[in-house]
């Protein structure tokens, strides 16, 4: 079966090229990326405090677009994330790709989030800091060597499958079905995802994701995970989920809550998040955020309080 698929890729990928030679029309590359620091206040239970300055995932990448006269296009990443404080490390890699979009929607090859991990949309409200869902959840994966076929959207909806060779001899899949629209007349989002052997942490994982983000009202959003999650040799099989709040207070400022509670990580995990955002300008955001996280295991709990400055950036080179 991959072997076919392998020779249809094939014909798929010379049939692009020939387009791509007779068929060039416009093309447009930026540097963009987010440099994201903040000063973090962390007591842990052995009752050990200490101030810290962190970078939360900051990054830097290349991307473009090439248009033909036919509608075809090239598309390209390459992104990285760098670490301008601590160096540890101070590059690594993020999503990354070359691939081509038209009618039968978007095809590319590189390393990429999978689409049980894509189905969380904007519900992780601590995303990248100490309050990251990956805390307590397993499928939270950027998995290396993939092909990804990405669907036209029709009538909100949209179909991502992804086909992961990361490990020699062992294929993974990942997919997803989402659907973005209005409910009761405000944006809303639902998603389900699913991982079949996707390797994480030295396991592999079936994993099945539900995912909703409803509009209670318009200053009001709540965002739903709940996922079950079995690892291949049957050591791991766990169930969890995540419940967001964000509140928008005007039309600079907003209020982020979460829980989310789950063993898969560990047992007895439990993160608790309030935050505050406030956006100085278009690119620039100062926030606030408080982080509690326990476990079973009282030892590895702890408590953050951070202040930090988000800057996005993004300039179009030629």
């Amino acid at each position: 079966m991959f072997l076919l698929y392998s020779k249809n890729f094939s014909i798929l990928i010379t049939f692009i090229i020939l387009n791509i030679v007779f068929n060039s029309e416009a093309s447009g590359t930026n540097i963009y990326g987010r440099l994201d620091f903040a000063l973090s206040s962390i007591d842990t239970s052995k009752n050990a405090s200490k101030a810290d300055a962190v970078s939360h995932a900051s990054r830097i990448g290349l991307k473009g677009k090439h248009t033909f006269d036919n509608g075809f296009s090239a598309i390209y990443k390459y992104e990285t994330q760098i670490d301008p404080i601590d160096k540890n490390p101070s590059f690594s890699d993020r999503n990354s790709y070359l691939g081509f979009s038209g009618y039968f929607g978007r095809l590319l090859v590189g390393i990429h989030d999978t689409p049980v991990k894509q189905s969380q949309g904007n519900i992780d409200l601590f995303n990248d800091t100490a309050g990251d869902i990956k805390n307590i959840l397993w499928g939270e994966s950027r998995s290396k060597k993939v092909v990804q076929w990405n669907s036209p959207k029709f009538k909100g909806l949209t179909l991502s499958t992804m086909v992961i060779l990361e490990k020699e001899d062992q294929e993974a899949f990942s997919a997803n079905l989402m659907w973005k629209g209005k409910f009761v007349g405000n944006k809303a989002y639902f998603a389900i995802g699913f991982d079949f052997e996707v390797p994480q942490k030295g396991y592999l994982f079936d994993t099945t994701r539900l995912a909703a983000s409803i509009p209670l009202g318009k200053p009001l959003t709540l965002g739903l995970i709940w996922q079950d999650s079995e690892d291949s040799t049957g050591e791991i099989n766990e169930d969890g989920y995540v419940v967001s709040l964000k509140m928008e207070l005007s039309k600079k400022s907003e209020l982020k809550v979460m829980f989310g509670e789950s063993d898969m990580v560990a047992a007895g995990a439990e993160i608790t998040g309030i935050g505050l955002d406030y956006k100085i300008a278009k690119p620039l955001k100062l926030y606030f955020n408080y982080i509690d996280k326990s476990y079973e295991d009282s030892s590895k709990e702890s408590e953050h309080i951070m202040i930090g400055l988000q800057y996005k950036f993004n300039f179009e080179i030629f």
